[in-house]
């Protein structure tokens, strides 16, 4: 495991090994076993960047979204790290 993969989505962890020569099929390989837990990985960098607290507006919602897919991580993986679509009152 990578210094700092925890912290980083697979899209951006499967594109520096293919900026640095790994082929397509072993990177597929090594990001598909199941010793990563991508919502966990989402929801602790969620946490530590905007501390535990659900988004209050669409708008907040929608930045950490950004900022989420940024570090790499999927927009499915997201969502079901958030939760649903519904914002705090």
């Amino acid at each position: 495991m990578c210094a700092g993969c925890a912290a980083t989505g697979r899209s951006t962890i499967r594109r520096e090994l293919e900026e640095k020569g790994i082929d397509r099929g072993t990177i597929e390989r090594w990001l598909d076993v199941g010793c990563r837990d991508w919502i966990e990985d989402v929801k602790r960098v969620n946490k530590k960047k905007f501390g535990g607290k659900q988004p209050v507006s669409l708008a907040e919602r929608a930045k950490r979204t950004r900022f989420l897919q940024y570090r790499g991580f999927t927009h499915e993986q997201i969502r079901q790290a958030l939760g649903s679509n519904d914002v705090g009152d």
